[in-house]
């Protein structure tokens, strides 16, 4: 029962969180657009369909709450950083590999490929436009992660934290054509990535799309 009752508090702080963050990112990448001329606006469907994926990146917290409190997810002493740099680099090798396999093999194409439906511009919630169950596989992918390995706590809220940033920053339209800044993927990268469907498939760095030749810079 007391899990039940401590369950309160952290919805709604993780509640304040995700909305705090969709906010921002439509702040962003509006002020983006202005600043730099682009003309981009997300339609009714968009923009709905956008909150059922905020509701779902809220809903899908609950599992890992409940599997912290049995202790299946535990949370080590380790160096903040250690723990962000080992989390940054599971999820990049996962993601890299999840992004393949959601363009090469059904049903996972049906499912990534709404996303793909912003692949000439993108508006102020291409984030959080997708299908829900590509928002439920990354919620349960990073449960997944941290019920098998364990990190610091504030290490893994400042990966979080990096992950919406880095989000918002792939998702900004650009008219250069710089893909890619030291081992770092840019919005460019990721939009060519929306135009081509089968080349760049990284998620923070170009690292293993160079490793097994699936980069495009041109």
């Amino acid at each position: 029962m007391s899990s039940f009752k401590e369950l309160v508090p952290f919805l709604l702080l993780l509640s304040l969180a995700n909305i705090i963050a969709y906010g921002s990112t439509i702040f962003i990448s509006k002020k983006w657009d202005k600043i730099h001329k682009h003309q981009s606006s997300p339609t009714k469907i968009e923009i709905l369909d956008s909150l059922i994926i905020l509701l779902i990146n809220i809903i899908i917290g609950i599992p890992g709450f409940f599997l912290w409190k049995i202790d299946v997810i535990v949370f080590s002493d380790d160096n903040i950083f250690l723990s962000f740099t080992e989390l940054f680099l599971l999820i990049d090798f996962s993601m890299y590999l999840l992004h393949w396999v959601s363009h090469n093999f059904s049903p996972f194409k049906k499912i990534h490929s709404k996303h793909h439906e912003h692949s000439e511009e993108f508006n102020c919630v291409s984030l959080y436009y997708m299908s829900p169950w590509e928002s439920i596989f990354f919620g349960l992918l990073l449960t997944f992660v941290v019920a098998i390995f364990q990190f610091n706590m504030y290490g893994f809220i400042l990966f979080l934290i990096f992950n919406w940033i880095y989000g918002v920053i792939t998702h900004l339209n650009t008219k250069t054509h710089q893909s890619t800044f030291l081992i770092f993927t840019t919005n460019m990268f990721h939009r060519k990535h929306h135009q081509l469907n089968y080349k760049n498939y990284g998620f923070y760095t170009f690292f293993w799309d160079k490793l097994f030749r699936t980069e495009n810079r041109d």
